[in-house]
């Protein structure tokens, strides 16, 4: 009884295991399927369209966008910023140490040259100028002093060589008068005694000449010291009048003047002040003087048309608390080179200033306009199609491609100018595809702007 239960129970699983594999299978078939249909579906679709470009754009021509190569203008202009500054400007400083005795301007008072701005005590100058005074003085005497020395001694030189001629005339003739006595005496027509006698004076006559020699000699030395010594006062007056006239150059400095024509644009001493000269910290200047009859604006050039800028030329000045007014420059001078940090060209311009409107300090623009020399085409940098041996542009003529190979002026990144290779006028391709051929047909399509 229980060998029968376990067979029926055996016999009723084994329908639902083969259901269950069914469905497994149908699911897996299912899900294959539904891979094939997205995979392949998609596959064909591209296909077709594949194929349907190609059916159109076989034997079609392709489609380029143009512009048309313009001249560049032959006037180019640069507005610059810049500083009006005065065409003079000194600050000026004491020359001397003292105190301030007098002030006679202050600031925004117009000056000339020459005018006295202020006066400065200088005791301590003064009483050094007395001082070298006193001592030339005293240099001046010992020179008077020294010049009647030597005139002393020359006429006691002149006295000595005088002694020589006398003495050398009575030694030759005492020598003479002696020979003679030692031949009458050797006859004996006189005395021994006599003989003796004379030829002791001239011995005595030798004997004077070697004095006047002696003395002779001792006058000229005297001679040459009191040469040296009027030359060595000489030196001391020459010495002593320099230094009088530089204590008394340094006096006049305490007479403050203008150096030029001008206004006071700065004061920063009162009566009474201590001052110091010299022109370093901590030194306190006196004034500062601006000439503005005519001033000047430094402007820095860019490199683009740098080279075309030319001395004498006109340029237009522009501040912004007079909009509608328009002051007249001229460019005077031209750096020689650029500054590399910046690749600008410094550029001085003079502007007239008669009635004294405008002021040193303010902030200007500068209108430059500048004319090149010849005349260059433009066109996008898009444009360039860079080769192994130069840079071409794709020109569009017939209906037909053309590169043609130019010379490029200036690079501005967005545009080039080109000084060779192309008139202008010219349809010229922008962006032209890489496997574009010479010859090529094309259909050009403008660019709009």
């Amino acid at each position: 009884m229980m060998h029968t239960t376990r067979q029926r129970n055996t016999n009723s699983r084994k329908p639902h295991g083969k259901m269950n594999l069914v469905v497994i299978l149908i699911i897996v078939a299912a899900v294959f399927a539904g891979l094939f249909l997205l995979g392949f579906l998609p596959r064909m679709a591209n296909k077709k369209d594949l194929e349907k470009t190609h059916e159109v754009t076989v034997g079609s021509v392709p489609i380029v966008q143009t512009v048309i190569a313009k001249r560049a203008p032959l006037k180019e202009e640069g507005n610059l910023p810049g500083n009006i500054s005065a065409i003079q400007y000194v600050t000026i400083n004491a020359r001397v140490d003292g105190y301030l005795k007098s002030r006679l301007v202050d600031i925004g008072d117009w000056v000339k040259r020459g005018q006295l701005l202020a006066e400065i005590d200088t005791p301590t100058i003064d009483q050094e100028l007395n001082q070298a005074k006193a001592d030339l003085a005293e240099s001046e005497s010992q020179l008077e002093s020294a010049k009647a020395k030597l005139k002393e001694a020359i006429a006691q030189d002149v006295a000595a060589k005088a002694n020589i001629l006398k003495s050398q005339a009575n030694e030759e003739f005492a020598h003479i008068t002696s020979d003679r006595w030692i031949a009458m005496a050797a006859k004996g027509a006189v005395s021994l005694q006599s003989r003796d006698e004379r030829v002791r004076q001239y011995k005595d006559a030798v004997a004077q000449l070697q004095v006047s020699i002696a003395q002779e000699k001792a006058s000229q030395a005297a001679v040459n010291s009191a040469e040296a010594e009027v030359g060595v006062s000489k030196s001391l007056v020459d010495a002593r009048t320099a230094s009088v006239a530089r204590i008394a150059a340094q006096q006049n400095f305490k007479r403050v003047v203008a150096p030029f024509d001008g206004v006071i644009t700065l004061r920063k001493v009162d009566p009474g002040s201590l001052i110091s000269s010299g022109s370093q910290m901590p030194t306190l200047e006196l004034f500062q003087l601006a000439k503005i009859d005519t001033l000047r604006i430094y402007v820095n050039v860019p490199q683009t048309f740098a080279r075309f800028l030319l001395s004498g030329q006109k340029a237009e000045v522009f501040v912004p608390e007079m909009p509608d007014k328009i002051f007249e420059g001229t460019v005077t001078n031209i750096a020689g080179a650029l500054d590399p940090s910046t690749r600008t060209r410094q550029t001085e311009v003079r502007i007239d200033n008669k009635n004294h409107e405008l002021l040193p300090g303010m902030y200007a623009q500068v209108r430059v306009t500048v004319k090149r020399e010849e005349e260059w085409i433009t066109v996008p940098g898009t444009a360039l199609v860079p080769k192994g041996d130069g840079s071409y542009v794709a020109v569009v003529k017939d209906d037909c491609v053309h590169f043609n190979r130019i010379e490029i002026g200036r690079d501005f990144g967005d545009s080039v100018e080109v000084k060779r290779g192309l008139a202008g006028g010219e349809i010229v391709i922008v962006s032209p595809p890489i496997d574009l051929v010479d010859g090529e047909k094309v259909k050009p399509k403008a660019l709009e702007d």
